[in-house]
């Protein structure tokens, strides 16, 4: 589903991925993990279009992305969360995610100001979507408060929701349980879980080396910019190149 070949990039001539390559697999929750500075985000920033690589290729669905623009990956069915969240905050928890639903409709400018049948038709479906997420991460009570008063595991799970909202096929999330307290950490791997039975393919950086074992399919981890150990997750954990960036032993 996503194939990554001899991804590099540099910094000032400092190489923060050298000639990682990877497949994710239709239907599974892979795992990118490996010690801070790693090149993790870099690779995710390079995969959806806001990092140009210097060398090598990303293909999704066969397709060759390598230089696409963010917003047309996210229109082939390939979406992103950040480290930070990123909603917005004065806006109501419904507002956001109409908003998340309404860039994919591909209207032009004069289409969206013009209220034709097929655009009430376009919202009423982003609502009818956005009603259901809402329901699937019980968000619904809070629909209509703004985005910022949430805490920050619910605006986790917003965020996650608004990534869901044109119905990707593959989802790349940067620390999803970062900063959340137990309880939300447990429903938002329900959730993922849950997603993924019904058909999200998910790629997923992580810290939390518990969430990683238990969520994931496969693991891949990167230690300077270099891809040193794949596979299980019971057999990446035993791996002494693995235990040595982590841990120095």
């Amino acid at each position: 589903m996503l194939e990554i070949r001899r991804l590099t990039k540099h910094f000032l001539g400092v190489p923060a991925l050298h000639e990682v390559s990877f497949i994710v697999e239709r239907g599974e929750i892979a795992g990118l993990i490996g010690p801070n500075g790693s090149g993790k985000t870099t690779l995710f920033d390079c995969v959806t279009g806001f990092l140009p690589p210097d060398g090598g290729n990303v293909l999704y669905m066969d397709r060759d992305i390598t230089f696409l623009a963010p917003h047309r990956i996210a229109r082939l069915g390939l979406t992103r969360i950040f480290q930070q969240v990123r909603t917005f905050p004065r806006l109501t928890v419904m507002e956001n995610l109409r908003a998340a639903g309404q860039q994919h409709q591909g209207l032009t400018l004069t289409g969206g100001l013009l209220r034709t049948k097929r655009l009430r038709d376009l919202d009423r479906a982003v609502d009818e979507r956005a009603r259901e997420l809402l329901d699937v991460v019980q968000l619904a009570s809070t629909a209509e408060l703004p985005a910022g008063t949430l805490s920050y595991g619910q605006q986790k799970l917003l965020e996650i929701a608004m990534a869901l909202m044109p119905r990707p096929e593959l989802i790349l999330l940067d620390e999803p349980v970062a900063g959340v307290n137990p309880t939300l950490i447990e429903m938002i791997k329900a959730y993922l879980k849950r997603l993924n039975g019904m058909g999200t393919t998910f790629l997923i950086i992580e810290h939390n080396l518990e969430v990683v074992m238990d969520l994931c399919d496969r693991v891949f981890v990167l230690d300077s910019g270099e891809l040193i150990a794949q596979g299980p997750p019971s057999v990446v954990q035993e791996d002494e190149r693995v235990l040595e960036a982590y841990f120095g032993k």
